[in-house]
């Protein structure tokens, strides 16, 4: 009778010690980009200067089976049961444990770190808190393509990544919904991101532009690129109308240059007695291939290089 009753009072005092001792949690949800990084906090009371050793500091993620994330047991470390999908990217702050902090942070994040948190401390007493980390992945980036297909018809494709999966929207300049027309597809990566890739095959006039319109309705944002059709077909035609005349100009100088170097050598005979040591114009050199480009057009550089560029699209 006077052991049980002892226990009673074990455990009466037991719960009025942690009572005393509460942890808090001073921000219950935590949004973050994947990829990013994040630090999570939870408080508990120190009362004067911290005694490492009868600290302890547990985090644990709390899906179907609990992932041990951190543990700091009497003031050291212990990673012998962390769970692999935090190996490498935890940290705790331990110079923030002196002013009663425990700030846990998580690098590089991914989509399955989401999910709810316990932080739990014993020093003393022992309490803990749970947070909410929620993890965003936007379609940030949307990579374009412009293809001809002939006969004024284009291949125009958008490909991004992103989490939950994204409907793609196409409209042309005057917001006309394209999207019937267009053939959209899902992968999904090692990460859960959806990587998506979008193609619609339109005819349509040279110089006109079109809208593909990533729409994330979950986080309910859009992100959109424009898509310009040039005249790639004019570049084609026109650059290689312009090396046609360099070749015949070439060919028509040649010709031109059979009489003139003749009368110049008639010339040199006539004054072969009168030079003077002032120029020696006989000994110079034509100029270098290095140096004869930049006395091209430039304005055919422009649209030559124009001409490359559409073709590496």
């Amino acid at each position: 009778m006077e052991k049980l009753l002892l226990l009673y009072l074990l455990l009466f005092y037991w719960h009025f010690l942690n009572a005393l001792f509460t942890v808090e949690a001073p921000q219950s949800l935590y949004i973050v980009e994947h990829g990013n990084n994040v630090t999570m906090e939870c408080t508990f009371p120190v009362n004067g200067k911290l005694k490492f050793r009868d600290l302890s500091v547990s985090w644990e993620k709390k899906d179907e089976l609990k992932k041990q994330v951190y543990v700091l047991l009497k003031g050291e470390e212990d990673f012998r049961n962390q769970h692999s999908d935090f190996k490498g990217r935890i940290k705790l702050l331990k110079e923030n444990l002196k002013l009663g902090r425990s700030l846990l942070q998580i690098t590089d994040v991914k989509l399955r770190d989401a999910g709810f948190y316990q932080c739990i401390i014993g020093y003393g007493g022992a309490d803990y808190k749970t947070i909410n980390l929620k993890v965003k992945a936007p379609y940030r980036t949307i990579t374009q393509g412009v293809v001809s297909t002939g006969h004024n018809e284009w291949k125009l494709t958008c490909q991004s990544e992103g989490h939950p999966q994204a409907e793609v929207i196409w409209q042309n300049r005057e917001y006309e919904d394209l999207t019937d027309k267009a053939n959209t597809s899902y992968e999904t990566g090692s990460d859960q991101l959806y990587r998506v890739t979008s193609t619609l095959t339109i005819k349509s006039r040279i110089d006109e532009i079109f809208y593909c319109i990533f729409w994330n309705k979950e986080l309910q944002e859009n992100t959109s690129a424009i898509l310009h059709i040039t005249d790639s077909a004019d570049a084609v035609l026109w650059t290689e109308s312009r090396r046609f005349v360099g070749a015949f100009l070439i060919m028509t100088a040649f010709s031109g240059s059979v009489p003139l170097f003749m009368l110049c050598i008639r010339k040199a005979r006539v004054n072969k007695d009168h030079r003077t040591p002032v120029a020696n114009s006989a000994t110079a050199e034509l100029p270098k291939d290095k140096d004869t480009h930049d006395y091209r057009d430039a304005s055919f550089e422009g649209k030559e290089l124009k001409y490359m560029q559409i073709e590496k699209t």
